[in-house]
């Protein structure tokens, strides 16, 4: 019988517009698998994009190592970790962590940890608040409910009215879209989680709705938790312990698998070596990028393989072109395909988008005031003469200019 150990946190995977493409952009043997008294590790991946570093918690979970993708994985830090929780997702948010397992979803910083609060259906998304962020979830019944960087746990009618508070816009249009999803009563009642197109609630519920509207699905009752990008797209692997196959589902806010779900286990060799051992230890976790990128690993006692799949479902993600920049490969073609669609405003707007991965203030006001609510960003009080931009965002920024010409 074979023992696969599965841990939810971070994700890398790449897709085209009519085929998936799966990159494994490397291995490294500073992640292994280890298992002790239930404890399994590595777990919490996370990627930072922009500079394109990797964390993950290792040694039992006792240390947090930092590895530098463009370098071959070399390892850069490896600091005390000090979580509570051994988190099934993980993201990172200038000094705040925030950390989710089936159990709990925590968010701390260097000092601790900050506020904590039971909930097991996976995090919905995040926003800013004041100078720190405040996160979305659902409970076991559906019912929403936040936590924030002061520590605070709201209700669900106290969470209802930030979002009021915090886009007039944007939740007249969530509650236009509740009227449409006919849960409008419950959305007044503060009873389900509607944020721009998306319904949040648990997978059982969620599926149930979707069943017999769109083509897609989510696995039920499965302990796979699913984690959504910044559109609202949810994502959700899917692993299957006797190895016949492991898949990765991605589904739009109306229900639909945006592509036809990924066959992970043909891409790892780790994966295809277990399905001819009779025991294989293994771990694995994901990340979702805020722009939609998915980052995964296999984990093995010797060695790592990391993965990644740029994110093509979604053209109009401004995000993900800026993190993706320029490449020499197949989404080069891509880019090229979809800037040639893209209006001047929007090309605009994605030529600024890669200076604002930086920090770099902006000074006239519809830019200032787009930047200023997305969670990505923070203004450093940067000029775009202040960036040197790598390569492959350089690149990008010269087509764009060529365009807007």
């Amino acid at each position: 019988m074979k023992k696969i150990y599965i841990l939810f946190l971070c994700f890398m995977i790449t897709f085209s517009v009519n085929a998936q493409v799966v990159e494994r952009i490397g291995i490294t043997d500073d992640l292994k698998f280890y298992c002790r008294m239930n404890v399994v590790c590595p777990t919490e991946l996370f990627v930072d994009e922009v500079n394109n570093y990797l964390y993950s918690q290792a040694n039992f979970g006792r240390a947090l190592k930092t590895l530098d993708i463009n370098n071959q994985f070399k390892l850069i830090e490896t600091k005390e970790n000090i979580s509570k929780i051994a988190p099934d997702f993980s993201v990172k948010l200038n000094q705040f962590n925030i950390r989710y397992n089936k159990v709990a979803v925590e968010i701390n910083n260097e000092d601790g940890v900050i506020a904590y609060c039971k909930v097991e259906n996976g995090i919905c998304f995040t926003l800013k608040k004041d100078s720190g962020y405040i996160v979305y979830f659902v409970n076991e019944n559906g019912i929403p409910g936040a936590i924030d960087t002061d520590g605070n746990i709201y209700k669900n009618t106290e969470a209802i009215e930030y979002l009021k508070v915090y886009d007039s816009e944007k939740y007249a249009q969530s509650r236009a879209r509740a009227e449409k999803l006919q849960l409008v009563e419950k959305f007044d009642l503060c009873e389900v989680l509607i944020w721009g197109n998306t319904y949040y609630s648990t997978i059982e519920s969620v599926t149930a709705y979707w069943t017999g509207r769109s083509n897609g699905h989510l696995y039920v009752n499965l302990g796979y938790p699913v984690q959504y990008d910044l559109q609202g797209n949810g994502y959700q692997p899917y692993f299957v312990s006797d190895g016949n196959y492991s898949q990765f589902v991605i589904v739009s806010p109306n229900g639909k698998w945006l592509v036809p779900p990924i066959m992970l286990h043909e891409y790892s060799e780790i994966l295809k070596t277990s399905l001819q051992e009779k025991e294989y230890d293994i771990a694995s976790g994901w990340y979702i990028g805020f722009g939609g990128n998915i980052y995964y690993y296999i984990a093995e006692e010797n060695y790592t393989e990391v993965f990644r799949i740029r994110n093509t479902w979604d053209s109009t993600n401004l995000y993900a072109l800026a993190i993706n920049g320029y490449t020499e490969d197949f989404y080069g073609d891509y880019v090229k395909e979809v800037l040639l669609k893209m209006s001047k405003a929007d090309l605009r707007l994605l030529r600024n988008t890669i200076f604002a991965l930086y920090g770099v203030h902006f000074k006239s006001e519809d830019l200032a005031k787009h930047f200023d609510k997305q969670v990505w960003y923070t203004d450093k009080g940067l000029t775009s003469g202040d960036v040197t931009l790598p390569a492959h965002r350089q690149k990008l920024v010269e087509m764009i200019q060529k365009l807007e010409k």
